[in-house]
């Protein structure tokens, strides 16, 4: 599992059927002092996240199929939760959706 912010959506007219109905966003994965790290990447909303949301993201083989009862669903991450804060005891700058900037 990685935090992640939510950058972007995306709008697709022709997709597998395994999207159907499910909102895709664009996120970029985050170190644990809220800078970003890697490439963006897609993922599937499993909890009505929206754009700039800190979110929970999972990448599991199999997780998506799982959860969204999808067998062999072309799905690799799932957007689980939208985080309110992150806090740390020895004194690190908190991130989440309710840390003021």
């Amino acid at each position: 599992m990685h935090l992640a912010r939510v950058i972007g959506k995306i709008i697709s007219t022709v997709k597998n059927p395994a999207y159907e109905n499910r909102k895709l966003l664009l996120v970029q994965k985050l170190h644990l002092d809220g800078k970003p790290m890697g490439v963006a990447t897609v993922a599937v909303d499993y909890v009505d996240a929206g754009e700039g949301d800190v979110v929970l993201l999972g990448a599991a083989p199999g997780l998506a199929s799982t959860v969204f009862n999808i067998p062999d669903a072309p799905i690799r991450e799932l957007v689980m939760g939208v985080i309110d804060r992150v806090s740390f005891e020895d004194g690190r700058k908190e991130i989440g959706n309710s840390v003021q900037p």
